[in-house]
């Protein structure tokens, strides 16, 4: 995958900088994070539930938020998928987009502008709209179709990890984790927030600015622009 030139997503037209050398890097992002999974699963001290086929968690509220770099890389890997999976997965998408647009514009705060999004009323919506429920259009047979190219918050799910924890004064309250774990002791996390900055990083070089993060929704309906 690569080429991009521009991407088309929630009524923005992004021109990408640099594609090819972003998603190289982004793949040897995710694969440093699936090297500190694996390193903590192997130790048996720590429980690791998550397994192919346990897709609770796509099912139960399956929407998120994704930065550029993760979402020109998904659209993708949606993008190749055969024609009538493709279909599907867009179509459930858009299902859901239509009721990502009531329940944002029902929830307090500024309006949603994407691109310029205010992270704090932009966090709340996604918690409201999770709510729902939904199910990610891009699960088949209780597997992801788009698996390899999954984006971080999908690879950390089922860890205890550092970059999506609440911290206070006492404690870290990880939010990756699922209903499995629950009453679970840990012994120690994934340390991961370095790969949160990182990526952060890669979508502002490949966007030429901070646009935010936009919805896995979103995500599934971008349309990407390659180079001949």
């Amino acid at each position: 995958m690569g080429g991009a030139t521009r991407v088309d997503i929630a009524g923005l037209a992004i021109g990408l900088t640099d594609s090819d050398g972003v998603l190289a890097e982004l793949g040897r992002l995710y694969a440093d994070f699936d090297r500190r999974g694996l390193e903590f699963a192997a130790d048996g001290r720590n429980p690791h539930l998550c397994r192919a086929g346990c897709s609770h968690c796509c099912r139960q509220g399956a929407v998120f938020a994704v930065t550029l770099a993760e979402a020109v890389c998904w659209s993708l890997a949606v993008e190749a998928l055969p024609p009538s999976t493709r279909m599907q997965a867009r179509a459930a998408a858009a299902d859901l987009l239509v009721h990502q647009r009531r329940v944002f514009a029902e929830t307090s705060g500024p309006p949603d502008e994407p691109g310029a999004r205010d992270e704090a009323s932009f966090s709340a919506r996604v918690t409201r709209l999770n709510a729902l429920k939904p199910a990610c259009p891009l699960l088949f047979d209780d597997l992801c179709g788009v698996y390899a190219n999954r984006p971080l918050l999908c690879r950390a799910y089922g860890f205890p990890v550092d970059a999506y924890a609440v911290r206070s004064a006492d404690a870290l309250v990880f939010r990756s984790l699922c209903v499995l774990y629950e009453g679970m002791s840990l012994s120690d996390y994934v340390r991961a927030e370095d790969v949160k900055q990182r990526l952060g990083n890669l979508s502002r070089r490949m966007g030429g600015r901070d646009w935010g993060r936009f919805t896995s929704i979103e995500a599934i309906l971008a349309r990407i622009d390659v180079a001949a």
